[in-house]
């Protein structure tokens, strides 16, 4: 702390006194003040930070940059040149894994710094595939909890209670990965906390198990508008979603519209980011994480950040930070695998009748796991030699600006890894982009040394710089001359951090024009969109890699090279069998099961409707009721060879969640169908019908909370401010936004450099700073709504009340000894004084000549030496 390092030498120095001639008693009393001292002041620094405001209130105060008092993040003020303090921002997740479900809590702590009235807004990632269903604001001990609302609806009523002066919470989704939160009339110094949780599946590929968490949302690039315009006659767009192609129909409408922004939506995605020179990292973040596999665990790892792992038993880990906090600067991945011959090939839940949808539907709900054999064994141990399929493939490398530093790197060791893979009867090509694309051979040419020699070089030479213009680049790649011969395997593999804002072109390019092409994504570095790499190579009817480090690049595009050599598990169906599962009727999701590469997994959610919408007719059906006959059958064709897995619905086992997956992968279906739909907005009605009977955020639908009781006085002033991003790791902040001396400042810049960072340091000032915006112990609050429902949820207050107590009984114990010593002091120097009186007379001359000079202060060196002592 600043205070405590700098205040003893600022008082000494001011006195002009020496330390080493004060007196014994006098030493102490200042030590013991400027203990105090040290204890109380930040804490009333903080109460300082926050006056009782009168009705008439300004906003938070603006400083220039270079005249901030103290240490803290500033971003653009309203006036040219004047800057404010931004809210600050702490977050605290913790993980549940249950077998292949996780449960995830992310608590964010808002914090206004300043002493006016805030409305603090975040641009957060969360996994591409979570089921959003829960909202909790908490406000001193009480929590309100976040209803789902159509979105417009809940915008509105946000506006409402911000207007009011009543705190107000809302989530709202940007991007299945993307999310905002806008938290509404935050006091001066006030802490709201703001907590969140979802639901999601593990991820599996050959064998290994893992979760991401992502902590930053990288900037993404916004393409240019173009310059021919296309007009849609009969069409209207809804504002709500404006990035969905053709969402309104209405052919009474006689005028035209022009949309010619490629990202409508771009100001919600974009957020201020700071430069890592300028600025130190913030945000800081705690995790941990209860892993409970269901089956004996081999080797746990996190390739990006140190971690702690605690064994409760043979299937059960707690793992956490070794940091106490990390900077959100980059995404947090943990990967596990089974103990030798204890990996599990498939897995059945099932949750029962236990969600009562407000249409009054319910359903029995199934979630599988289904792992097929390895499909290269799968032929040996059929007898045949497996055949690798005579391939086309075409490699499309980003060099763009974000791409700069370590990400670079791993795409060309990437790439140069996957030439060295290509077999003689191959064909390749190599497209690289940024903001334009070339193409280096006229066609694609055969593997030959010469041909492989010449890409190698064109690799090796490559620079990122320039913007991320991928759709020229995407079109490229799926340009097929060959498109009617289906002898040959045509693969187009994609090497980027995705960080671009116009995927809904993308997905719309590939959904039109990908033919035969399979579409395989390679997702590289710190902190990629994998909303666009899973859902392209989705589309594309291929894979998702992630390639986050340059140790990662042989493991992981030798993975790759596994599913792109290998023939590809196809006509895959689900049937029931038995007495009672054959009888029901299913809704599965996803919908068309796709092809199965080497080593993936399948999932499949499926949700038995019952009652009146089964269509039987029949009463409602309660609890799954399966019989020892009744089996779940995949089938699929390998190499021309059937092949079939039977799993036992008897054998299910009960879960929690389950529902929500289910709609969650039914909107992500519905959303798939828009780019061929006809009539889009029935498809938004379903999307908005199903986020609305299971409680989750889409796009059509947000969570929002609002206190009752108006906080902010009537005239008080409110600021809108966004709150900074780091950096993701690795990236160069020059080649992103241009050489600082060519650009204006950006929103968190201070005008000088933060201190340098080294290995060993998160570069918070210390790791205690920042958890002093993460709750430690959390308190039991109860619903305002008068339920007897109670969660945990962290403290909103300060520790200042016990600093300044501990102060003050400090102050009292220094006094209470500086008086006992004092007097003790007079009892034993009664004989020294009259030998000192007697050399003072015999000394007079010298005493005399000292109270000509010395004012009357008492500060002699000897026991009665002067004039102005306490003992002349």
């Amino acid at each position: 702390m600043g205070i405590s390092r700098c205040v003893f030498p600022s008082v000494f120095a001011a006195s002009g006194v020496n330390s080493g001639v004060l007196s014994p008693r006098l030493t102490g009393l200042l030590s013991g003040l400027l203990l105090t001292a040290a204890l109380t002041l930040p804490a009333t620094a903080v109460q300082a930070s926050t006056p009782q405001l009168p009705a008439q209130s300004v906003a938070a105060a603006q400083v220039k940059a270079g005249e901030a008092t103290r240490g803290s993040l500033l971003l653009q003020g309203t006036e040219e040149g004047m800057m404010v303090e931004a809210p600050q921002l702490a977050t605290s997740v913790e993980i549940d894994i249950n077998g292949p479900i996780a449960r995830t809590k992310v608590t964010q702590r808002f914090r206004n710094p300043t002493n006016g009235w805030v409305e603090g807004k975040y641009v957060f990632p969360l996994p591409e595939q979570s089921a959003v269903d829960s909202l909790k604001m908490q406000i001193g001990n009480r929590f309100i909890e976040g209803q789902i609302k159509p979105r417009a609806e809940a915008q509105k009523i946000y506006e409402e209670a911000k207007r009011e002066g009543k705190k107000a919470a809302l989530v709202e989704q940007q991007r299945p990965n993307l999310f905002t939160n806008a938290v509404a009339n935050i006091g001066p110094g006030e802490i709201v906390v703001v907590q969140i949780e979802y639901q999601e599946t593990i991820k599996q590929s050959d064998g290994e198990f893992s979760l991401r968490y992502p902590m930053v949302v990288a900037p993404r690039y916004i393409p240019k508008a173009p310059l021919v315009e296309t007009v849609s006659f009969g069409q209207e767009k809804n504002p709500d979603t404006p990035d969905i192609p053709n969402n309104t129909d209405n052919p009474n409408n006689q005028w035209g519209s022009v949309n010619p922004d490629p990202v409508p939506d771009a100001a919600k995605i974009t957020a201020p980011v700071l430069d890592p020179r300028l600025s130190a990292p913030t945000n800081p973040v705690l995790l941990n994480i209860h892993l409970a596999a269901g089956f004996p665990l081999g080797e746990i790892k996190s390739p990006f950040h140190g971690v702690t792992i605690d064994y409760d038993t043979r299937d059960t880990a707690r793992i956490k930070l070794n940091d106490a906090v990390v900077p959100a600067d980059r995404d947090f991945e943990l990967t596990w695998r089974a103990d030798k011959g204890a990996s599990p090939r498939a897995a059945l839940f099932t949750q029962g009748s236990d969600h009562l949808a407000p249409n009054g539907d319910q359903g029995d709900f199934l979630l599988a796991f289904i792992t097929p054999p390895d499909l290269a064994k799968l032929s040996v141990l059929q007898g045949e030699t497996p055949v690798k399929p005579a391939r086309e493939i075409i490699f499309v490398i980003d060099n763009s600006g974000s791409m700069a530093g370590p990400s670079m790197v791993q795409a060309k060791d990437s790439l140069l890894f996957a030439l060295d893979r290509l077999s003689p009867q191959d064909r390749f090509n190599i497209i690289r982009f940024d903001n334009t694309y070339s193409v280096l051979f006229g066609s694609a040419v055969a593997a030959s040394a010469e041909n492989l020699d010449q890409a190698r070089r064109f690799v090796s030479a490559l620079q990122a710089e320039g913007g991320t213009e991928m759709l020229p680049a995407l079109k490229a790649a799926l340009q097929d001359s060959d498109a009617t011969n289906s002898d040959i395997l045509r693969q187009v593999v994609f090497l980027t951090d995705g960080a671009i804002g116009n995927e809904q072109q993308m997905f719309d390019t590939i959904v039109k024009q990908r033919g035969r092409s399979r579409i395989f994504t390679v997702g590289i570095g710190s902190a990629p969109n994998s909303h666009f790499m899973s859902r392209a190579s989705e589309m594309g009817q291929g894979s998702f890699t992630h390639i986050g480090s340059e140790q990662q690049v042989r493991e992981r595009m030798a993975a790759l090279f596994t599913k792109l050599e290998n023939l590809v598990m196809t006509d895959l169906k689900l049937t029931w069998e038995g007495p009672t599962a054959a009888a029901r009727h299913y809704e599965l999701s996803p919908a068309v099961l796709p092809d199965l590469y080497s080593g993936e997994p399948l999932v499949i959610a499926a949700r038995h409707k019952t009652g009146k919408e089964d269509g039987s007719g029949a009463a409602p059906e309660y609890g799954s009721n399966y019989g020892p006959d009744d089996f779940m059958v995949l089938s699929g064709r390998f190499d021309d060879q059937p092949w079939s897995v039977r799993l036992p619905l008897s054998g299910a086992t009960e879960a929690k969640g389950i529902d929500k997956l289910w709609a969650r992968r039914k909107i992500a279906d519905y959303e798939g169908q828009m780019f061929l739909s006809n009539d889009p907005a029935a498809l938004d009605q379903l999307i908005t019908r199903t986020a609305l009977d299971f409680h989750l955020i889409s796009r059509l639908t947000s969570l929002v909370a609002v206190d009752v009781t108006p906080s902010r006085p009537g005239g008080a002033e409110l600021t809108s401010k966004e709150i900074p991003l780091n950096l993701p790791a690795g990236w160069d902040f020059d080649k992103v936004f241009g050489p600082l001396d060519n650009r204006p400042a950006r929103s968190g810049e201070t005008g000088g450099p933060a201190p340098a960072n080294d290995n060993n340091n998160n570069g918070f000032e210390n790791d205690q700073a920042a958890l002093s915006l993460i709750a430690s112990s959390p308190v039991r609050v109860t619903s305002q709504s008068g339920g007897k429902k109670a969660i945990p949820l962290p403290a909103t207050a300060t520790d200042a009340e016990i600093r300044m107590l501990i102060g003050l009984l400090l102050l009292i114990s220094s006094l209470v000894f500086w008086l006992l010593r004092h007097r003790l002091d007079l009892l034993s120097r009664k004989p020294a004084f009259s030998m000192t009186k007697a050399v003072g007379i015999r000394k007079t001359g010298e005493t005399q000549t000292r109270s000509q000079t010395q004012p009357r202060t008492g500060t002699g060196t000897g026991t009665g030496t002067g004039t102005g002592g306490p003992f002349s």
